[in-house]
């Protein structure tokens, strides 16, 4: 009992020490030290990419990375893999502490600064008048609630953290998929409405390339030659819970029960959130459905995937969006729908927002997969396209560069 006590104890005064840590560092150190670097002009040629997960510069990213590069901007990344949990404690600590001074002096002097996602670092201080801080979401259209729109709740910062550490603010541009949603993302973000901008989405482009989503076909069924000649399935599910730390992935099927039903007509494909570490496909859904589910988690991109498809099953993620570009059938999985509202919510009521049909069980899923000719409404999908992804036309990332650079910074012509 004693050593319990104890041990609770020092988890609290461990947890009160890192709380009084960060708010030193956010609060007094880094306003600074970015108050020290500002002294010296913004060079305007010098473009930030800011992401702290750990994992490569993430697809909107990138794309903006190579055309900024490639017009003779000074292009500097930084994400989270110096400090993954893999690396050594200590050596996780410098890097991690590397990471927060070399950003907040590049910040104070950078014309641009691009996100794709929530960025601690960039909310510490108000920008500088000259800086640009533009925020490319990393997912299409708008359907779970985020940032203010789930401030005090399970899903979100709690309202104390939200007053000490402000969130989402400083952007001054929000590129979005359709100017449909823009009453949304001022909810999410808190921002003007001038801020937000239906330029479209830049990981999207690649869908209007048709040598892509040839060789995306060719790759998969070359990756899984027992596909043979039959349709593919994408499944995609997105993960639950009532927290991110609390997340997990929860498929709800029986695939030995769809492989007797469907292998004939159909070989499913799984790609599974890469946040979830755990879930998927156990040892006994890879046994009982050999031959007709392949696991594509780690060996293709998403964008591989949806363009292989030949119909799409997923249920709250932000893919089946980007799939409506490709405008082929799509079957909303949702059979805990009452429990994924509450737990977490949409911005739009579901049945406005995807074409469906909507599924609650298994039995019913594979009976659509058996007569999509008798349900699928091609003008239905392009209904829907118009509304949450009308901003995608392929020339997203062009058209965001253009309107940052060229409408702003009057760039001349590059020799």
């Amino acid at each position: 009992m004693k050593n319990s006590i104890l041990k609770r104890l020092s988890k609290t005064v461990r947890s009160k020490a890192k709380g009084g840590l960060k708010f030193v560092v956010y609060k007094w150190l880094l306003p600074l030290l970015f108050r020290w670097y500002s002294r010296r002009p913004v060079d305007e040629k010098l473009v930030l990419f800011a992401d702290h997960r750990n994992r490569d510069m993430p697809d909107n990213l990138a794309k903006m990375y190579e055309i900024c590069q490639a017009r003779g901007y000074h292009c500097v990344a930084f994400t989270g893999k110096p400090f993954a949990r893999s690396v050594p404690k200590w050596k996780r600590r410098k890097e991690k502490a590397k990471f927060f001074l070399r950003f907040i002096r590049l910040y104070a002097q950078c014309g641009v600064l691009f996100l794709t996602d929530y960025f601690p670092l960039a909310y510490i201080v108000k920008a500088r008048a000259e800086t640009q801080v533009v925020q490319l979401w990393h997912g299409c259209g708008l359907l779970k609630r985020v940032g203010y729109a789930v401030s005090g709740e399970k899903w979100g910062v709690s309202e104390a953290n939200r007053r000490r550490y402000p969130m989402h603010t400083n952007y001054t541009l929000v590129p979005t998929s359709s100017p449909y949603l823009r009453d949304g993302y001022m909810e999410a973000f808190r921002c003007d409405a001038e801020v937000i901008r239906p330029l479209g989405v830049p990981r999207t482009d690649i869908y209007f390339n048709k040598d892509f989503v040839a060789k995306a076909k060719e790759k998969v069924r070359a990756l899984f030659p027992g596909i043979g000649d039959r349709k593919i399935i994408l499944y995609a599910p997105t993960y639950r819970g009532r927290s991110i730390v609390r997340s997990f992935l929860q498929c709800n099927l029986d695939y030995g029960e769809l492989k007797r039903r469907l292998s004939e007509q159909y070989a499913m494909v799984t790609k599974f959130h890469p946040l979830m570490a755990r879930g998927g496909l156990t040892e006994a859904d890879r046994a009982s459905a050999s031959g007709f589910v392949y696991d594509a988690s780690g060996k293709l991109t998403p964008e591989e995937a949806l363009c292989a498809a030949d119909i799409l099953i997923s249920d709250y993620s932000s893919i089946m969006f980007e799939y409506l570009l490709l405008e082929r059938p799509m079957i909303s999985y949702i059979y805990d729908i009452d429990a994924y509202t509450r737990d977490r919510g949409f911005f739009f009521p579901y049945e406005e927002t995807l074409p469906g049909p909507y599924v609650l069980d298994q039995k019913d899923l594979a009976d659509k997969l058996l007569s999509v000719a008798d349900w699928f409404d091609i003008e239905r999908t392009r209904a829907y396209r118009n509304r949450y992804m009308s901003a995608c036309d392929g020339h997203s990332t062009e058209r965001i560069y253009d309107y940052i650079f060229k409408r702003n910074h009057g760039e001349r012509q590059q020799q």
